[in-house]
């Protein structure tokens, strides 16, 4: 099945440049990771040929290496041979300067374009760049340097910088406030862990965010005692139902007991509602699924003394509830209005 790709005039790489920025935007927030996405495009046709963007497909992947993969397969070739099938007039659009160095094991985008133009391949011959990749995982990144070196040309499309470095380090700057994770004896988690957890935490203490809900896949769950709530529109307003609904929220304990998959937390915390000088204490074991691919929590499960209701009755409930509260609570359009509230 084709992909249905947005009408651009022919040259107008600003236009290209916004298409890629458009797909870095869906690349999972990931500290670790810029996110960057990429268009491949016969120039001499003005066909786009394949699309990708950070952690698309699985593994650590990058967008020049989905784009490239993606179109691979839709040619029915290998991806070292992936040149063989690519038009005379081929340019690929990144939103950021590829990398030139990577973790063991994986192989530098400017290697992947670099082996479009082996042998009989006729290969990438132009690369447009929306920024300069920042020095934050990479120092002095020289892709830029080699591809030129090899006779590709590389063009920067100016207008879109400071777009394309909030998108690419998103993932680094999520605002999570609760960095002092307590782990019980013997468990140890990745750094990734650590952002899932921390993020987990703040949303549990009343301060949610779009940044940090970003680091949820847009299906995925949010079950406790009183709610189940699937896909983001149910569960983001849960999140954010909590500032409206408590006037007091304080966590007294926390610790992950399990760094695995899920990564097991006991918690703690106590609640005074609003208009209610009553408190209320509730001791919970929290289970945070994750992909490990894409890295996006896929569930979390909040169990009021270690257990979830079981009956169809209590489910039937769990169920409307996810459905009444997003009408009665608003979720922030946008970073601006999630700033206002004071969430970021």
């Amino acid at each position: 099945m084709e992909e249905d790709f947005p009408k651009i005039a022919a040259l107008d790489h600003l236009e290209y440049m916004r298409f890629a920025l458009s797909l870095a935007q869906k690349s999972p927030p990931k500290p670790t990771n810029f996110r960057v996405g990429a268009v491949l495009v016969d120039e001499e046709t003005n066909q786009i040929l394949s699309t990708g963007f950070t952690l698309e497909l699985s593994g650590n992947t990058h967008a020049e290496q989905c784009a490239l993969r993606k179109y691979s397969l839709a040619k029915g070739v290998s991806e070292q041979a992936v040149g063989t099938a690519l038009p005379a007039q081929t340019v690929l659009y990144t939103t950021v300067e590829p990398c030139q160095t990577r973790s063991a094991g994986n192989v530098p985008c400017v290697e992947r374009i670099l082996a479009t133009l082996s042998g009989d391949s006729l290969g990438i011959k132009k690369v447009y760049v929306g920024a300069k990749e920042p020095d934050t995982f990479v120092a002095a990144n020289a892709g830029q340097t080699k591809l030129e070196e090899a006779g590709i040309v590389c063009v920067h499309v100016p207008g879109l910088e400071e777009e394309i470095f909030y998108t690419a380090t998103a993932g680094s700057d999520l605002g999570i406030e609760n960095t002092n994770i307590q782990t019980a004896s013997g468990v140890t988690l990745d750094e990734h862990q650590k952002t899932l957890v921390g993020s987990v935490l703040d949303l549990f203490a009343g301060r949610p965010s779009l940044k940090k809900l970003s680091l949820w896949d847009d299906n995925a769950v949010f079950e406790d005692n009183i709610t189940i709530a699937t896909g983001r529109k149910q569960f983001e307003p849960q999140w954010y139902g909590l500032q409206t609904a408590f006037s007091e929220i304080e966590r007294l304990h926390h610790e992950v007991v399990s760094a695995g998959n899920p990564i097991g937390m006991d918690l703690k915390t106590r609640y005074i509602p609003k208009g209610i000088s009553k408190e209320q204490v509730i001791e919970s074991r929290v289970n945070i699924f994750y992909d490990k691919d894409t890295g996006k929590i896929t569930k979390v499960q909040d169990k009021w003394g270690g257990e979830l209701p079981d009956s169809t009755f209590k489910n039937a409930m769990r169920n409307l509830n996810s459905v009444s509260v997003p009408k009665m609570v608003s979720v922030p359009k946008n970073d601006e209005e999630d700033a206002k509230r004071g969430n970021q």
